[in-house]
Parts: structure tokens; C-alpha cells; sequence
């Protein structure tokens, strides 16, 4: 299996499909990239190196005791790009993907990047005077900083936000074996980065950003993602292109895969 170890020992757990220019997928929190993406991998790798992550503590990387957070991952997603010797990509993330590429730019620029693609996420977290965005269309600052310790006291809180991130729920068996793939990030690893998500608040640094940009939004029975996020971001980056898949709810991945495939990877096609 391929592996970038850090250099402070992480290794950290990759797939490698395809040829031609990189485009490099990050998944949203807690599910390994594998399964993540299983309905994508595939299709986009007929026409580019796709090339999906574990971040540090997720799924099948390395998991060291705490550190957990957002810039932290950001900075191991700089120096697998350095290791791995990848320039001109295609830079795509899904909710806490998206973070993670936020704060890259943030820190690192986007000389290593072609493009990026921002699917189902928000750009600050909870709610604030004049923010009508938030997740859920309503997440109180005092809510929010409780979230990670609900999490820690009892990890199945997680599964009402299982089913609100589909349109259409799957299964009850397709629910547990989705929570069975959560599980392979500790509860700790989960909780930390919560903490640290909600803290975050990106809105200032986007009509900065530089690259093309695709934003990807459900539009079907969003409970996560009710409101025009994915509008109000394409108006705060210059030239961002959105599409709306509108049966797809706040995972747009997995319920329309065949839109979401044909979106980004015509995207990273032409840019």
C-alpha cells in the first residue's frame, strides 16, 4: 500500500490511480479515502492521476496522540505534494477537505496548484450577526463549542449527521457499514478536529484566491448545507463556476456520482 512518511514519523496513506496531470481528492472527516470516493475513483482516473489522502489520523494513516487540526493538515498536505514531487494540480476537497485546502492556500500559496474544486462546504461554521450561512442554517457559537465534547461523551451522536447528509438516506445496512468505516478514525481524532472546525472562519481570504475555483453544491433535501452557500461563495471568488446537482444532498459524491464525476473532472480537464 502507498505511503508518505513525514518527517515527523506520520505516514500517511494514499491511492494512486490514472496518469496524466494530478488531481488530488480529500474527503470529508472521518471516512478513509478509499471508501470515501469508491464511486469516483474510478471514472475520474480514466482521464487523470487521481491521487486521494488520508489526512493525519483518519482512515488508514498514521494516527499519533493528539495535534489535531486543520492547519496541521494543511501542512502534512504541503509536504506530501513536496515528497511526492506534485505540481500543476487539480486540488479538490469536500466539507473538511475544503478546509484543509483553504488554510494550504493560506499558508502556502498556490504555486503548486492548476485549480481547485470546493464541494459542500462552508467557509465559517457556525453563526454569526450577518451570516446566513452557517451549517445546519443555524449552529450557535456556544453549540458548536460543545460539539466536539457531545462527541467524546458519546460517538453515536455522529449518526444523526450520518442521515442528514443524504438526500435520500441509504439503507439501515449501508448506514452501519459506513459508521464501521468511521470508526478507523478515533473518536479523539474526530472530536479534536470538531474543535478545531468550528473555530475556523475563511471568509475574508476567498476573493484572493487566485486559481479557477469549482464549487459543487447539493440542492436536494440539504439538511447540513440548507441555504445558498455555494451562491454567496461564488460571488466571493473571482470566476468561481458553480453546479448544483439538485437530488443530490450534502453528499453530491455518492448520491449523484455520475454529475459530480462529469463536473469535476471536466473542470480539472480544462483547467
Amino acid at each position: 500500500m502507498p505511503y508518505v512518511t513525514l518527517d515527523d514519523g506520520t505516514p500517511l496513506f494514499h491511492t494512486d490511480e490514472g496518469s496524466g496531470r494530478p488531481l488530488v481528492l480529500l474527503q470529508g472527516l472521518q471516512f478513509p479515502s478509499s471508501y470515501f470516493w469508491q464511486n469516483n475513483l474510478g471514472p475520474l482516473s480514466k482521464d487523470h492521476r487521481v491521487i486521494a489522502i488520508d489526512t493525519r489520523g483518519q482512515g488508514l494513516s498514521g494516527k499519533p496522540m493528539g495535534g489535531y487540526t486543520i492547519a496541521t493538515a494543511a501542512s502534512d498536505l504541503h509536504e506530501t505534494f513536496e515528497k511526492l514531487g506534485l505540481r500543476d494540480i487539480a486540488l479538490a476537497g469536500v466539507a473538511f477537505g475544503g478546509l484543509v485546502i483553504l488554510d494550504y492556500v493560506r499558508q502556502f500559496g498556490a504555486d503548486r496548484l492548476r485549480s481547485i474544486a470546493l464541494c459542500e462546504m462552508t467557509p465559517r461554521l457556525t453563526s454569526a450577526e450577518g451570516w446566513p450561512y452557517p451549517t445546519f442554517g443555524d449552529f450557535p457559537p456556544e453549540a458548536a463549542a460543545a460539539y466536539g465534547d457531545g462527541v467524546r461523551q458519546d460517538r453515536g451522536v455522529l449518526k444523526d449527521f450520518l442521515y442528514a447528509a443524504f438526500a435520500t438516506p441509504p439503507e439501515p445496512a449501508v448506514i452501519a457499514e459506513m459508521q464501521a468505516q468511521m470508526y478507523l478514525t478515533p473518536t479523539s481524532v474526530v472530536a479534536e478536529l470538531i474543535d478545531d472546525m468550528v473555530r475556523q472562519d475563511f471568509r475574508a481570504m476567498l476573493p484572493a484566491i487566485d486559481r479557477p475555483t469549482l464549487l459543487i453544491y447539493g440542492r436536494g433535501n440539504n439538511a447540513v448545507m440548507p441555504g445558498e452557500v455555494g451562491r454567496w461563495m461564488a460571488s466571493q471568488i473571482p470566476g468561481a463556476e458553480l453546479v448544483e446537482l439538485p437530488e443530490a444532498g450534502h453528499s453530491p459524491f455518492w448520491e449523484d456520482p455520475a454529475g459530480f464525476n462529469r463536473a469535476l473532472g471536466d473542470f480539472a480537464a480544462a483547467h
